[in-house]
């Protein structure tokens, strides 16, 4: 049977979610511990590929199981098996044709930045000590929702001929000191909202004098600004039909 289930992990020591042959990825420990568990080669199917250092809180993921397994013990069980720093939850049976990639209809990112040395937050956040028009960085939010060609976004590297993404929601919110930029859309590119976020900061700063939305409209990866460090970045939830 074809089941559902969420992960969550810390990304800081893995080289991402894709297998790699000489280093350790979130997929491989997923796959070792399910195969550990039903004794048997275990090969999961993920919503999407994080970079490493990317954390996630809500990944999606399916797997085919024998038909007759507990799915509460074998998620117990695969949770007792896995680093203290992936889990999985939520498990639940899914029609065959159910696909985590592509079944999804929205992914959604959040991406964290302090103003401060705050230690709960070392490697969870963007340290920004220079100066920001924060106002500024929300008059240039709005220029991100609809349907736009994010070519100028697209880090090298990557494989994606189509750069068409569809954002639904993109907001800048503070709580206790901690800014967050929340971001939904029908799909992402390789490295999409690190480049945005950096872009936004760079306008903010002053260091790109253009507004955003021309910098989208230009589809020129030489008026973007830096790619922010992963250690921020959190896919915060992918979301399907029917399915929690």
């Amino acid at each position: 049977m074809r089941c559902f289930c969420r992960i969550e992990y810390d990304g800081s020591a893995y080289a991402g979610w894709q297998i790699q042959d000489a280093e350790r990825s979130v997929q491989s420990e997923l796959e070792s511990a399910f195969t550990t568990v039903v004794r048997r080669p275990c090969r999961i199917v993920g919503a999407g590929r994080t970079d490493a250092g990317v954390h996630a809180r809500g990944q999606g993921m399916h797997i085919d199981l024998p038909d007759d397994i507990d799915l509460k013990k074998c998620e117990s069980s695969v949770n007792a098996v896995l680093p203290d720093d992936i889990a999985v939850f939520n498990f639940q049976r899914v029609d065959n044709s159910f696909h985590a990639r592509f079944s999804a209809v929205e992914r959604c990112y959040k991406y964290y930045i302090v103003s401060r040395k705050m230690p709960l937050w070392q490697g969870r956040a963007l340290l920004v000590t220079f100066q920001v028009d924060w106002k500024l960085v929300q008059e240039n939010i709005p220029c991100l929702l609809g349907r736009h060609d994010f070519e100028a976004f697209c880090s090298s590297g990557s494989s994606a001929d189509n750069k068409v993404c569809e954002i639904k929601y993109a907001g800048l919110e503070e709580e206790n000191g901690i800014r967050i930029f929340t971001i939904k859309a029908d799909r992402f590119i390789y490295k999409m909202v690190r480049s945005l976020v950096g872009t936004l900061i760079d306008i903010g700063r002053g260091r790109i004098p253009e507004s955003l939305d021309m910098i989208i409209d230009s589809r020129d990866r030489t008026r973007v600004g830096d790619t922010v460090p992963a250690c921020g970045l959190v896919l915060e939830y992918v979301a399907y039909p029917g399915v929690e």
